[in-house]
């Protein structure tokens, strides 16, 4: 937890009760960041969807104050749940993970609620269940998304999004550069390193736009050639969203 003047914040995981109480009780913001385990091409750790979601939180916490709560790691959705080391979950699992906490979080007196998805197919279960919760706290600020989505309206269709290829690339470089590794994408990867036993699914279900190739220095991804990507502009979308977020969070924090 911070020791100086900046907000005061930290992980739910490490603080005391008394500790959790009197961040809740200075700044009542909460984040919570959505990931899963699942195949994100050479260059990029399997937990990618967490490691970039929990980043960007500490980030914003940093600035607002709060308490991150830890990564949801058990989702569902998307093309890869037959590739190699992917896991999805029935769908109903993040459901009523995420319904359950979010009444949690309201119920210990949080007054912002920011919840980033790194992994896109989150949106669908989070516009399932967050809207009927919203309407039953309309003095909550209750914010879902992926980085796409996340910045509201105003960044509607500004800032880019994909699996594993350039812009997936550009905000790890920014966010976990420690963890990226361009050099890995190179060709010459046999089917056993691809694929579990069960091997690749029929053409019927691949997901048309991933590359299946095992071979292919892409393989696994879905977009625009990752090695076009930079960390710089990583910083400057993952900035915009970050930006919208903290302004929306004081003006709320000042009307609470």
């Amino acid at each position: 937890m911070k020791k100086d003047k900046s907000p005061r914040w930290g992980r739910f995981e490490e603080l005391r009760p008394d500790e959790l109480q009197a961040i809740v009780t200075e700044t009542p913001v909460a984040y919570w960041p959505l990931g899963l385990l699942e195949h994100h091409g050479w260059a990029l750790p399997v937990g990618f969807d967490g490691v970039k979601a929990d980043r960007f939180c500490t980030r914003l916490a940093a600035r607002t104050g709060g308490v991150i709560l830890p990564v949801m790691w058990w989702g569902s959705g998307g093309g890869h749940g037959e590739f190699k080391w992917t896991f999805y979950q029935a769908p109903d699992v993040g459901e009523k993970v995420l319904d359950t906490t979010v009444r949690k979080l309201v119920d210990f007196g949080f007054r912002a609620v920011i919840i980033y998805a790194g992994h896109y197919p989150w949106q669908g279960v989070m516009d399932r269940v967050l809207p009927a919760i919203r309407a039953e706290h309309p003095d909550i600020l209750l914010i879902w998304g992926f980085e796409c989505t996340l910045g509201g309206p105003d960044l509607k269709d500004k800032v880019p999004g994909d699996h594993a290829s350039r812009w997936e690339t550009a905000y790890g470089l920014a966010l976990l550069p420690d963890l990226v590794d361009i050099s890995a994408l190179r060709p010459g990867r046999g089917e056993e390193e691809a694929w579990p036993k069960s091997g690749p699914p029929p053409a019927a279900r691949q997901y048309k736009g991933v590359v299946f190739d095992a071979n292919d220095p892409r393989f696994a991804q879905f977009g625009e050639d990752p090695r076009l990507a930079s960390a710089e502009e990583g910083e400057r979308y993952l900035g915009m969203v970050a930006d919208s977020l903290v302004a929306q969070i004081r003006a709320h924090l000042s009307r609470s």
